[in-house]
């Protein structure tokens, strides 16, 4: 497709005018001030814009191939009547691990959907102030390259007369690559013997041999079915009979002859109904018999092999976690945003919190007495914003980090911490961390950093924290990746990528051969609609690994813009994974406030602490194996809204930073500073300072 002289899609989807195509969320300091009688002439047409669209409108690209914006894809303004509208500038914006846009071409990266924005400018409603950004939204498919070979998994159970079993097809590509997102069609050589539906559910019906397909793009494979006369003559279902809510109890299951022999290898399915109407439909069962309620009530657990069934009956009860979150203290920050922190024993023995702020400060603060958090010193430094600190093991050094240089020799900068109390500055670091650092972390003799905005991590050697040395660096090689955290615990790295999901490294583990110079990939997971900012491992008592990670999903029409606030143009919730395997992590859990967007997290002991933005505090109960919407499980034990009327901005929280430490917890919201608070059995206290 090659624009014509006169066609409207040139107009919109050329190169911008460099003195209109500012960056989203820019600088606007180059356009009309308030008392200026007008604004620049893209910007006022952008008015008359009702809305902007693809053309084609569907946006289709093959993985590796790349279609060219102004010669194969254009972005297209219309008027209220429909009409196109020239001269207007539509910048484009994507976020995703399935496609880029780099330099002029929009390239298909791995199959899955995007979503392209597209944003324009327009005349403020006031009439006056700077330019109003408003954005409008296309699909984009990218698609597997064609299907070159099906299997269909074999589901290990014997098959009798009357069971059901779902079945699951993998298509495959030429060079091996899994298709994630492909129509498969089924069908049975016997339907009279063996029945499949359109999702892959087989229903066995008579004894005999039949042969299943499943076609995908016109590749077919094949299994052969063996269904063997139904010998069951009863089904025994066993398990506990009670439980609280939110725990994951296992049933199995027993199938009987006429003899009362077993049955052995037979496939079961189970289902769960209420009894009574108090609980409701509010318990789940997985087929592998773990069953979880979110309500109190008596449960019917049922299994069906062949054409019998046998049930349980379970009680749910009570949960019982609550505490009684007391607010014990309070550092007020009223003249900046506050940042994340870090809570520690320092070398005198006494408590401290260390708060980044966005601006040029890092306080330091006492909190060896909750009731009276005091700022002793703080820390200033070429930047405007220190988002990030961490301590060593020892107490004895710290590291921040910085955004924003007026010489742009960002990166970190080294803290002796001597007289904690009173830090000083002993070294800085910028080698490879211009544009500054997200966050630092401190692992044994180790000093991982998240370099702004780059996908390469950097482990540095920091036996001497005066004297770094990078030792290594690892990155996901996608454009565009960018990696947001990481956290460090037994030998492996867990690091968040955003929409290219979490990646598993071993630094030193012993497993997979990795060093902190070397890192070995071990195993990853990107859930398909979210991007993955914050990661923290968990092993729980009874030996369950878990990787808790904040998931985010933007929500309105202004985030390709940057308009507003983080907080006020997502949503991300807790998604907890299996890592009993690293090298196949998978989702079992969540915990999601509907109407706020987690932050950061810690663990301690059994219980999950999450700073959660617009909800303030929140202590969720992780104990146990995690199923299901933890939320929904009546797991949480407490919470504290963390806005307060002589913050920054008054009572309106946003908690960003949370740590457990000696006993307490200490929050840090950027609108009111820090937080010192405490958890009481049920009734000892309530929510207040």
């Amino acid at each position: 497709m090659v624009p014509t002289p006169g066609d409207p899609r040139s107009d919109s989807a050329a190169a911008p005018d460099p003195e209109e195509a500012k960056p989203l969320g820019g600088d606007e300091s180059a356009l009309a001030p308030p008392s200026a009688p007008g604004y620049p002439a893209a910007v006022l047409i952008g008015a008359r814009v009702e809305d902007v669209r693809s053309d084609p409108a569907e946006i289709a690209i093959q993985v590796g191939d790349s279609v060219a914006l102004g010669g194969e894809l254009f972005l297209v303004a219309y008027d209220a009547r429909d009409h196109p509208v020239r001269g207007v500038v539509v910048r484009p914006a994507l976020e995703s691990r399935f496609a880029v846009l780099e330099g002029g071409y929009l390239r298909g990266l791995a199959e899955g959907t995007a979503e392209l924005r597209m944003a324009i400018r327009v005349p403020p409603a006031s009439g006056t102030g700077p330019p109003e950004v408003r954005t409008f939204s296309a699909p984009v498919a990218v698609v597997g390259r064609p299907v070159a070979g099906v299997e269909i998994a074999d589901p290990g159970r014997r098959l009798l007369v009357g069971t059901v079993v779902g079945l699951r097809a993998r298509a495959y590509t030429a060079a091996g690559d899994l298709r994630t997102s492909v129509a498969v069609e089924w069908r049975s050589s016997r339907p009279d013997l063996v029945a499949v539906d359109e999702r892959g559910f087989v229903r066995a019906l008579h004894p005999g041999a039949a042969v299943v397909y499943a076609t995908a793009e016109g590749v077919e494979g094949r299994l052969i079915l063996e269904v063997d006369e139904d010998l069951v003559a009863a089904v025994e279902v066993t398990g506990p009979a009670q439980g609280r809510i939110g725990d994951v109890l296992h049933y199995s299951v027993v199938a009987l002859d006429a003899d009362g022999n077993e049955v052995e290898g037979v496939a079961a399915h189970y289902s769960v109904a209420a009894v009574g109407e108090g609980a409701g439909h509010g318990a789940l069962i997985y087929q592998d018999g773990g069953f979880v309620a979110e309500r109190a009530g008596l449960y019917r657990v049922v299994a069906t092999v062949g054409g019998r069934s046998g049930e349980a009956i379970v009680e749910a009860v009570a949960r019982g976690v609550g505490a009684d979150a007391r607010v014990v203290g309070r550092g007020v920050i009223p003249d900046r945003p506050t940042a994340d922190l870090w809570a520690f024993t320092g070398a005198d023995g006494r408590d401290y919190a260390y708060t980044g702020t966005r601006s040029e400060r890092m306080l330091a603060w006492d909190v060896n007495n909750p009731a009276n958090p005091t700022l002793t010193d703080f820390v200033e430094v070429d930047a405007r914003a220190v988002g990030d600190v961490a301590v060593n093991g020892a107490g004895t050094f710290a590291a921040i980090t910085r955004e924003g240089a007026s010489d742009r020799e960002n990166g970190i900068v080294i803290l002796d911490l001597a007289d904690p109390a009173h830090p000083v500055v002993a070294d800085d670091y910028a080698k490879g961390l211009k544009e500054g650092a997200a966050k630092v972390l401190f692992a044994d003799s180790l000093l991982y950093v998240v370099p702004t905005g780059s996908p390469e991590l950097h482990i540095l050697d920091a036996s001497n924290p005066k004297d770094l040395e990078e030792v290594g660096r690892w990155g996901v090689e996608r454009p565009g990746a960018r990696l947001n955290d990481l956290r460090v615990a037994d030998g492996l790295a867990y690091l968040a990528y955003g929409p290219d999901g979490v990646h598993i490294l071993d630094v030193g583990d012993g497993r997979w051969g990795g060093t902190p110079g070397e890192p070995i990939v071990v195993g990853s997971y990107a859930h398909p609609e979210g991007s993955s900012r914050v990661s923290l491992p968990y092993r729980s008592a009874d030996g369950h690994g878990y990787l808790f990670v904040v998931e985010e999903t933007l929500v309105c029409e202004a985030c390709a813009s940057g308009a507003g606030r983080r907080g006020q143009r997502s949503h991300a919730l807790v998604r907890v994974l299996d890592i009993g395997d690293p090298t196949a992590p998978r989702a079992v859990a969540r915990y999601e406030v509907p109407e706020a967007a987690a932050r950061s997290l810690w663990v301690e002991g059994d219980r999950l602490y999450v700073a959660y933005g617009l909800a303030g505090l929140r202590v969720v109960d992780i104990s146990g194996e995690l199923r299901g919407d933890l939320y929904r499980q009546s797991r949480e034990v407490a919470r504290v809204p963390t806005g307060a009327p002589d913050g920054r901005i008054a009572n309106s929280p946003m908690a960003v930073g949370v740590q457990f430490h000696r006993g307490g917890i200490v929050v840090s919201d950027r609108n009111s500073g820090l937080w010192a608070v405490e958890l009481d059995p049920p009734g000892a206290a309530s929510v207040g300072p």
